[in-house]
């Protein structure tokens, strides 16, 4: 929805297709406010509604493909030079390989997908067909410009700490769903949400910048910046840090990732010169471990990020239904982890067993910690 925000009110952007889940309704509105002529639903019921009530809404000539293979011809259209990816979760892996394949350039914010398939991805990332639009990503990218690889010390990926950033162990283990589905900053959808509660989502990000970037594990850190000011920064080997700087808006690096490499338009309003202080905190490992397994899965590497990033997605969806409390996603993701024997990334169909594997495997600690 920002995406459609920002393309509005850039000239010269196009769009030739629109993809969603099952909200056809919303798709139909906007392939008729930007004159789309292809949409693509993966839910085939939503896709059937869409193609019946096209017509009310004089799309009579809109062309409506449905389920994976139609979301996935979508991601490939011939008419398309960038693709926007938006999709969470382990399903974006074929949308995202299909796009590179088809040479796109992809304006990546589904980071599950290069989590779990970065030695597959890494070739297209070399080509520099992939710009990130995470907000910490997209920083670290525009801190790069101009720069030498080679010179770069460090990175550092600031996190707002989450909903829970104050709270004691104790009161951890009281949390509810509802609270966790809070962000302090940002409106983002739940598994995002309550991933940036656990800290899991910046475990993510940290494997996804070791992948964008190329860098070891021990040249990526994680600071907690509560003021979402200063999305990321680089540290350089003579002693300068480059942080780029920006009201707490997904806008902007959509625009910027879209638009590359120009700076078009004014997307939100100056903040001004950030007057107030900005402050800047070590992660609390101890009542938040879930970073440190993302490190730890990132160093095993292989298949292991693929099924860590699996394995949350279960998790999550437990924790909001109430299977599980809060202080229990990181014993059931440590419990999965440690039963995972790495594998070397050869193919999509490695993946995809893996990622079966770790749903499985989750489900199981899910139930056996459920008995007790």
């Amino acid at each position: 929805m920002q995406t459609v925000e920002v393309i509005k009110r850039t000239p010269g952007l196009e769009v030739v297709g629109l993809a969603a889940g099952r909200n056809w309704q919303r798709v139909l509105e906007q392939a008729r406010m930007l004159d789309v002529r292809k949409v693509a639903l993966w839910d085939a019921q939503a896709a059937l509604n869409a193609d019946r009530n096209k017509g009310c809404m004089n799309l009579e000539d809109l062309e409506v493909l449905s389920g994976q293979e139609g979301v996935q011809q979508l991601a490939s259209l011939s008419s398309a030079d960038t693709v926007l990816h938006a999709v969470p979760g382990f399903l974006g892996v074929k949308l995202l390989l299909r796009s590179l394949e088809s040479g796109k350039r992809v304006a990546l914010a589904g980071k599950e997908a290069l989590v779990s398939a970065g030695e597959l991805i890494g070739p297209f990332i070399e080509k520099n067909m992939i710009l990130p639009v995470d907000s910490e990503h997209s920083a670290i990218f525009q801190c790069m410009q101009g720069e030498d690889p080679e010179a770069v010390d460090y990175i550092t990926l600031t996190a707002s700490g989450g909903a829970f950033r104050d709270l004691s162990k104790d009161e951890l283990s009281r949390v509810t769903p509802a609270q966790a589905l809070e962000h302090p900053t940002w409106r983002m959808g739940r598994k995002i949400t309550v991933d940036s509660a656990t800290l899991f989502n910046k475990a993510l990000e940290v494997m996804e910048a070791h992948y964008l970037f190329g860098l070891p594990y021990d040249k990526i850190k994680v600071a907690i910046h509560r003021e979402s000011i200063i999305h990321s920064m680089v540290t350089f080997k003579d002693g300068s840090t480059i942080a780029q700087l920006a009201p707490p808006d997904m806008r902007l690096p959509i625009a910027y990732a879209l638009n590359y490499p120009e700076r078009k338009i004014s997307i939100v309003e100056s903040a001004g010169p950030f007057l107030g202080t900005l402050t800047f905190e070590e992660p609390d490992l101890e009542r938040f471990p879930c970073l440190s397994i993302g490190y730890e899965a990132g160093r095993l590497g292989g298949t292991v990020p693929c099924v860590l990033s699996a394995a949350d997605e279960v998790v999550v969806e437990a924790f909001v239904s109430g299977e599980v409390k809060f202080t229990d996603i990181h014993k059931i993701l440590k419990a999965v982890l440690d039963r995972c024997q790495p594998k070397p990334v050869t193919s999509v169909d490695i993946l995809e067993q893996e990622a079966e594997w770790a749903a499985r495997e989750t489900r199981e600690v899910i139930s056996k910690l459920a008995r007790r």
